[in-house]
């Protein structure tokens, strides 16, 4: 009996002591649910929310680029590309994952490896996958059940272009942005992965093609698949830009340059358009939508012709005897020349302890005013230039726009040089040679244009004195066609100059083409008349015999330059060509400008006609 007593007892005591264990743990397990919806409950929520709710910027469809008459040059097509957030993925699983990955879809892992150590975040993996691909990508989701999975389809606008080696020097390319932008404040609201303008039109007008970027919220299960939109504000599409260049004359200028290398560039004088610029050869700007192997990239910057080298307006080269220009107006506004003052060119002279050679090594004889520009005599210069001297020369060079940037509306611009005492002293401590001057009067030793430049300083000569700004684009368009602004003609200087002088110089050029006896006689044309020089640039020092271009290797072959404007009274078109290596201006470069000219004169009497018809 007395057993079961203390049985009993001992019973009560286990359950009193459970009793209290249970009411511990529930005051305890109280507790904790006060304190999570209490104190931790807002915070809670929104990390609940956060995961149920996805945002996602949506890309802007990049602006149109038309040429001057609205046909189309580059556009946008539907594409996707492959999105990776290394943040949402543990390092140690990066590699094993990205190797599933590419064994699931054919993309450069070891890329993206070196550029995640550079920038951890977000990349771009792959750009324009396939929907095959969109569907294998989509099927690795299941690896990740319940997880934020670290890749993304992102729909974007893939440039498409129409006339993509005519215009790839002047429209240029776009690619993914680096740090380097992302840290300047004018990229601001960009993140990696986002695509720019990194050369040429897409680049220098960046803040107009870009657009604005959309954003879409939507509720998502925790495979991150989209069941329903909470909220979507549509991106806006960038605005559209009219170029000044015309399409069939850009396509002219191509065809006649066909696979030399070299430039050509056209401007309406009157206000400083561009209506051609083409550098060859020229590139495929697809090429840069993708990651460029290594080989590729060699190959590319290892070609003695320099294909990515915009060089109408970033090549540097002596421009030969179209420099006359510059020595003639300077010796007529100087008055150490007139129309009649007359200069012997027996083929050489010697000036010094040194003998200076004419290009006709017979001799022009007796040459005045337009006869040098007519037959291009270097003795006439030789002995111009000592009567003005390297600073006078120098000085009315920079008068009529050489020697500096242009202000060309794309980003590649070089300054070329007009050399002078100073410069040369500053550059290698040594003092200026009275046969430099000799030199820079037909534009050989170390004076260096542009051909941009050289339009510039031609197009001053046609319209009287006014350097313009020359300008690629003309006007900014809204989506619809509207025009939103038109850019007004800059003027960036005037040469001071007499008028009569620029009307002799002209008259001179006219010969030049027009005349027998003219270097360019043979390609004058027909349909308009045309005004210009020829000009031949060396590359090498000539020894006592000349030798063929021909029988030279093509590194030392000289460069070929041509320089007009039309019609001769009233002219509305300058171009220069250069054609690298090509031998003599005449032959190699005059041809190519002619067929620009050519062209425009075409296009003109076109819209002549239809204005006649228009209005009978």
């Amino acid at each position: 009996m007395a057993q079961d007593t203390n049985g009993q007892k001992n019973s009560q005591r286990a359950f009193g002591r459970f009793t209290v264990a249970v009411t511990v743990a529930f005051v305890v397990l109280l507790g904790r649910l006060w304190y999570l919806q209490a104190i931790q409950g807002p915070q809670l929520m929104q990390k609940s929310e956060a995961n149920r709710i996805g945002t996602y910027r949506l890309p802007a469809l990049r602006g149109m680029i038309l040429d001057r008459g609205g046909q189309l040059l580059v556009d946008n097509r539907p594409s996707f590309n492959l999105m990776f957030n290394s943040a949402l993925l543990p390092e140690k699983d990066r590699a094993p994952f990205l190797l599933t990955l590419s064994q699931t879809i054919q993309c450069d892992i070891e890329l993206a490896e070196s550029r995640l150590k550079k920038r951890p975040g977000t990349i771009t993996l792959k750009e324009d996958i396939t929907r095959d691909e969109v569907a294998r990508v989509e099927a690795l989701r299941m690896l990740f059940e319940g997880k934020e999975f670290p890749l993304r389809i992102e729909q974007v606008g893939k440039r498409t272009f129409k006339h993509a080696r005519l215009f790839s020097h002047v429209i240029g390319y776009t690619g993914e942005i680096d740090q380097e932008r992302l840290d300047l404040p004018e990229y601001a609201g960009y993140r990696p992965g986002d695509r720019v303008g990194r050369s040429g039109i897409e680049m220098a007008y960046e803040q107009y093609l870009r657009g604005e970027f959309g954003m879409r919220k939507v509720e998502e299960n925790a495979r991150g698949m989209q069941i329903q939109t909470l909220d979507n504000i549509p991106a806006v599409p960038g605005r559209n830009l009219a170029l000044n260049i015309d399409l069939e004359m850009q396509a002219a200028a191509a065809n006649a340059m066909g696979d030399q290398a070299g430039s050509v560039v056209a401007l309406d004088p009157r206000n400083g358009r561009v209506l051609v610029l083409y550098s060859s050869p020229p590139f495929d700007p697809d090429f840069f939508t993708r990651p460029v192997p290594t080989e590729e990239w060699e190959r590319l910057t290892n070609d003695p012709r320099h294909p990515l080298q915009n060089k109408a307006i970033g090549g540097v080269y002596p421009p030969g005897s179209t420099f006359k220009v510059v020595s003639a107006l300077a010796g007529l506004q100087e008055k150490e020349i007139t129309l009649q003052t007359p200069f012997e060119c027996r083929g050489k002279w010697k000036y010094g302890e040194r003998e200076f050679r004419c290009f006709n090594e017979r001799g022009h004889g007796s040459v005045t005013f337009y006869d040098s520009i007519m037959r291009s005599c270097d003795i006439y210069y030789y002995k111009l230039s000592v009567q003005l001297g390297i600073e006078r020369l120098a000085k009315y060079a920079r008068m009529l726009g050489g020697g500096r940037k242009t202000g060309i509306d794309i980003p590649g611009e070089s300054d070329g040089l007009i050399p002078d005492p100073d410069w040369k002293m500053r550059t290698s401590g040594k003092a200026w040679m009275p046969g430099e001057t000799l030199n820079t009067s037909i534009g050989q030793g170390s004076v260096m244009l542009t051909p941009v430049q050289l339009a510039v300083i031609y197009a001053t000569i046609a319209n009287g004195g006014v350097l313009y700004k020359p300008q690629l684009v003309g006007k900014v368009l809204a989506p619809d066609g509207k025009v939103i602004s038109e850019f007004a003609p800059v003027v960036v200087g005037k040469a001071a100059i007499d008028a009569k002088n620029f009307e002799y110089l002209r008259h001179a050029l006219s010969l030049v083409v027009n005349s027998p006896g003219g270097t360019a006689f043979a390609h004058r044309l027909r349909s308009i008349l045309v005004a210009g020089k020829t000009g031949t640039a060396q590359v090498r020092k000539i020894g006592k015999q000349r030798q063929h271009y021909t029988t030279l290797p093509y590194d030392q072959r000289d460069h070929a330059w041509f320089a007009c404007f039309a019609p001769v009274d009233d002219p509305e078109i300058v171009v220069t060509a250069v054609v690298e290596h090509g031998g003599f201006g005449g032959s190699a470069a005059a041809p190519i400008a002619m067929a620009v000219v050519a062209k425009y004169a075409a296009l003109r009497k076109d819209i002549n006609s239809a204005a006649t018809t228009a209005n009978p």
